[in-house]
């Protein structure tokens, strides 16, 4: 299913902080912390994210909140390419997951609704 920002080449820091669940205070302070968000600016310093801005954002989301690592281990985590390729290939995996779970228990209730 497709969203109305999948087909955007830019977002703003809003949109983002709606896809990711964060707000944009956190997302400013992120820009600031972590070297690799490094958000285009335009008219007036107005930040305009990519998808690959909002991977990183969920990457480092996922370092902190689920994985439980300080910034400091998380950006060091961050420059390690070899781990940060894993790290993303997990994410995608637990991601791909939750969407199986979804479509299945969306079937499951459009068969019980059928009955």
């Amino acid at each position: 299913m497709k969203t109305k920002f999948e087909n955007k080449q830019y977002y703003s820091i809003k949109e983002i902080g709606k896809m990711s669940n964060l707000k944009p205070y956190v997302l400013r302070y992120w820009e600031r912390v972590f070297p690799q968000l490094q958000p285009r600016k335009h008219n007036g310093n107005r930040r305009m994210y990519t998808i690959k801005d909002l991977e990183i954002v969920k990457l480092i989301k996922h370092l902190l909140y689920e994985k439980k690592y300080t910034i400091k281990g998380a950006n060091e985590c961050m420059k390690n390419k070899t781990e940060v390729k894993q790290l993303i290939f997990d994410f995608n995996q637990k991601l791909n997951s939750e969407k199986m779970k979804d479509e299945i228990e969306k079937i499951i209730n459009t068969l019980k609704g059928n009955l």
